[in-house]
Parts: structure tokens; C-alpha cells; sequence
């Protein structure tokens, strides 16, 4: 490996140990926090009260949330999302059921910054609600931002439906990791793109890590449309995940913007009848 990408693999291990609380040793990670009992949520802060010490939620930009009060926004473009089929590394963290996604030249471009797509990974039942209700699966696209520090996660909500989620079929088929530490890899190649609904219809606001240290450093995107799956999907996450969700946080004073249906962005490029 050379000096360049040993400095950009570092630089991905430490977004992603930060975003997901996939520390380098995600078995040990996996002993310190849990989504229930007294290494639940409720407790995090006190595990490592040095470093947690955000989760206890007393900031003013913690996540997840309910969305309810937005304020529409027509200078919101759809999203640019530029991706490339590829095979995928499936870890199972202790936490997660994450994507390895990293050096594919998946990219996106929101309000005037590039990210590049680092992994994906799935919580049961959502994280963020919409009118107070979960839905099934929430899945989490992890960006990290082209030559920064700041990050972004899209967010992609799943409900029950038909017919059979092809993108989501292609990773149970390769075999969902069902332990910790286990791993497989996709044989097909996956375009992350073919899991989102509808990327020009969102909701963005700033937040948080939904995991430990909580940090308050994210830029949320939560696509407004429910991709589908079936029961039988979802029970193939559901039953090596359980419930790891965050319990919902205070919006505080926040704004969540939307974007606005026919807006100038959307006659631009011919969305204006979708």
C-alpha cells in the first residue's frame, strides 16, 4: 500500500469508527454498548463519561428525531448521486449489518460540498420517525466529506409492501453475516442507488451520531419516499439485528428543511410531472 492510500485508509477507518461506533476493535465496542439493558441507550453517557458524554442528550443537535414541523426550501437541489457498481464486503459489527464501500468513486454533492460514499448499514425498526411512527428498516449511507472533516449520512426509510426488494435480495443471497465479527461478499455487483426510492423529495437537518460518542458533526438527508420490502426481508434483518434504534432525541430549536415539489430545480431537469 502506498503513502496515499494508507493515509485515505486511515482517514476511512476513523469516519467510519465515528460514525457507526465501529471502533478498530468492533468486538470490543460491541461489549461497551448495547440497545437495551444497563449498556443501552439510557446509559451510554455513563459508560465512558469522558468521551460519551454527549449521548446523555443534553446537546441541542442529537439524533435521531421525529420529523413533523418543516420548513419547505426551493433552493434544495434533488440529490446529485453519482455511483458504480461494485461488489461489497458485508461485516457484521456487533451493531450492524454494514457495506463496505470505500475507493468505488461513489460520490455526492449537497449544497455546494463532495462526499464520498464510505459504507452503508441498517437499523431495526427505523431510527428517525415521520409523524411519530417507525418504519421497518432504516438504512444509512455514510459519506464523508472530499478533502474535510464533515460528514453526511442519507437516510432511506423501508416499508412492508410487494413486490421483492431486489437491491435488498441481492445482499441477503450473499448471505447475511450472523455474528459478530462474521463477513461475506456480495458475488454480484451492487449500485447502492438501486436501494433509494426517490432522491429528489428529502428532509435535511443537522444532527448527530446515533451512536457513541454522539458527536453533534452530521448533516442528516432523509428521503421522504419508503423504498419496499417484504415480510420475509425484513425478518432476515430483523432477526440478526433485534432492535438496534435510538430512541428519539429533542429537536430542540432545529430547523428541518424539505424540498419543495416543482420547485425551480425540478423544472430544470424535467422532474416538474413526477
Amino acid at each position: 500500500m502506498n503513502a496515499k492510500a494508507t493515509v485515505k485508509a486511515v482517514r476511512s477507518l476513523a469516519i467510519g469508527c465515528a460514525l457507526l461506533g465501529t471502533a478498530i476493535s468492533s468486538s470490543a465496542l460491541a461489549q461497551e454498548f448495547s440497545y437495551n439493558g444497563d449498556t443501552g441507550p439510557a446509559y451510554w453517557h455513563e459508560l465512558n463519561p469522558t468521551d460519551w458524554a454527549a449521548c446523555e442528550g443534553m446537546g441541542m443537535a442529537q439524533s435521531p428525531i421525529n420529523i413533523r414541523t418543516v420548513k419547505p426550501d426551493n433552493t434544495l437541489k434533488p440529490l446529485d448521486l453519482v455511483t458504480f457498481p461494485t461488489t461489497i464486503d458485508i461485516f457484521n459489527n456487533g451493531h450492524t449489518i454494514e457495506q463496505r464501500y470505500e475507493d468505488t468513486g461513489t460520490m455526492i454533492y449537497f449544497e455546494g460540498v463532495a462526499y464520498e460514499l464510505l459504507q452503508f448499514h441498517f437499523h431495526t425498526l427505523s431510527e428517525h420517525t415521520i409523524g411519530a411512527r417507525h418504519s421497518l428498516i432504516e438504512m444509512h449511507l455514510v459519506f464523508g466529506e472530499m478533502g474535510g472533516d464533515t460528514n453526511l449520512v442519507v437516510a432511506q426509510l423501508f416499508e412492508a409492501g410487494q413486490p421483492v426488494n431486489d437491491f435488498i435480495q441481492a445482499l441477503i443471497d450473499a448471505g447475511l453475516p450472523q455474528k459478530d465479527g462474521d463477513e461475506t461478499q456480495t458475488t454480484d455487483l451492487i449500485d447502492v442507488s438501486d436501494g433509494l426510492a426517490d432522491t429528489k423529495s428529502y428532509y435535511t437537518y443537522q444532527g448527530s451520531l446515533t451512536t457513541p460518542p454522539c458527536s453533534e458533526v452530521v448533516t442528516w438527508v432523509v428521503l421522504k419516499k419508503p423504498a419496499i420490502v417484504t415480510q420475509s426481508q425484513y425478518q432476515a434483518f430483523r432477526r440478526i439485528l433485534g432492535n438496534n434504534f435510538r430512541p428519539i432525541q429533542d429537536t430542540a430549536d432545529r430547523v428541518v428543511r424539505t424540498t419543495v415539489r416543482g420547485g425551480p430545480w425540478y423544472k430544470s431537469r424535467g422532474n416538474e410531472k413526477k
